[in-house]
């Protein structure tokens, strides 16, 4: 039994990271052919800048999402279940949503759809900091790192918060275009941040011990 535990614990990465990589390759492919074929990408206006902000923000995003799996994926060891490799199927089929939504009438709908991928990949990149907490493998990281608490996700869930509810008034009102941009925006810095946070995360993991402070508390999210 052992065995197949060490067997399955080996395994995680590239199981995980194979159909990770054709889902992404696929939401890019996706992503490249809306911005060959949208007219509207072209003119010079501000709905052309929004949508463009829109695009950019999406493929941080598809980023974003790959780098939470690898950078997991590549520095521990857990005993997975069975959802796991199912859940990839899942954030694959948001980010294609997402990218459907790409025009400025389904902005709303775009909003909240990308609050959703967001908590998502919270939920999957704390999910597996747990699992991974409790495998022998690992204790030399989470040794001298508290694990998080639900005040550690407070602002990460206020602007995902903020996110889904603009989404919605956004559906159900018309939004202006400079409303949208400013939105867009703070969107935009929102995944920036969790960009920086992830690369100090993984600088931090190379040599826990040299830096006292806990990557939890500072990036729960990730």
């Amino acid at each position: 039994m052992n065995d197949i535990r060490n067997r399955v614990r080996s395994n995680v990465p590239a199981v995980v990271l194979t159909l990770l990589g054709i889902i992404q390759a696929l939401a890019l492919e996706q992503l490249w052919t809306h911005v060959l074929h949208s007219d509207v990408l072209y003119a010079l206006n501000w709905q052309t800048l929004t949508t463009w902000t829109q695009i950019f923000t999406t493929l941080i995003a598809i980023i974003l999402v790959w780098l939470v799996y690898a950078v997991n994926v590549t520095r521990f060891r857990w005993l997975p279940t069975v959802y796991e490799f199912i859940l990839p199927f899942w954030v694959g089929f948001i980010q294609l949503l997402v990218i459907q939504a790409l025009a400025t009438t389904a902005i709303g709908f775009w909003f909240m759809l990308m609050g959703v991928l967001f908590g998502t990949m919270i939920w999957i990149a704390q999910t597996t900091l747990r699992k991974a907490r409790l495998d022998g493998g690992n204790a030399s990281f989470f040794a001298t790192i508290p694990p998080a608490t639900w005040s550690d996700f407070l602002p990460t869930l206020t602007i995902i918060g903020l996110i889904l509810t603009f989404g919605l008034y956004a559906a159900i009102f018309k939004t202006g275009d400079l409303t949208n941009l400013s939105m867009l925006l703070i969107m935009l810095l929102f995944a920036c941040l969790h960009f920086k946070a992830l690369t100090d995360g993984w600088q931090r993991s190379l040599s826990p011990n040299d830096n006292p402070t806990p990557p939890d508390a500072n990036c729960p999210s990730f």
